[in-house]
């Protein structure tokens, strides 16, 4: 959408049919989400259910990469803000329902006081 009618016919065809955020009234599950899922069996579904003494090598050998990837969160709130501002699509992409799935799972990012939702509400209302 920055490229304006310069932008790939595919890329803008994809974002008016795929990116919608469901009513926040709407109930049950009938909104044709598709999961996809890159690993087999490898990956785990929260980072937190690992042992504490597992969590803290974790927390020491990816301290820098934590920095690095607060910044690319901000980076990318950012964006999507510009996505759903008046000067793009002009709707939500970033649904309530994605950011609260990733609220308790990234909460020890920034020292154990970082929040997505509060993240997206910051960047959403950058002028």
């Amino acid at each position: 959408y920055r490229l304006g009618n310069k932008a790939p016919s595919v890329v803008t065809s994809y974002l008016n049919k795929a990116c919608h955020c469901k009513p926040e009234n709407h109930q049950g599950n009938g909104n044709g989400t598709v999961h996809v899922q890159y690993h087999n069996g490898g990956k785990r579904s929260r980072l937190r259910d690992l042992p504490l003494a597992t969590l803290s090598k974790v927390a020491t050998l990816t301290s820098a990469d934590s920095i690095i990837y607060v910044n690319a969160l901000k980076h990318f709130m950012n964006e999507m803000a510009w996505l759903e501002s008046d000067d793009a699509l002009g709707r939500r992409v970033v649904c309530d329902d994605a950011l609260e799935k990733w609220e308790r799972e990234l909460a020890y990012l920034d020292g154990g006081s970082f929040s997505v939702i509060q993240l997206y509400r910051d960047a959403a209302l950058k002028p």
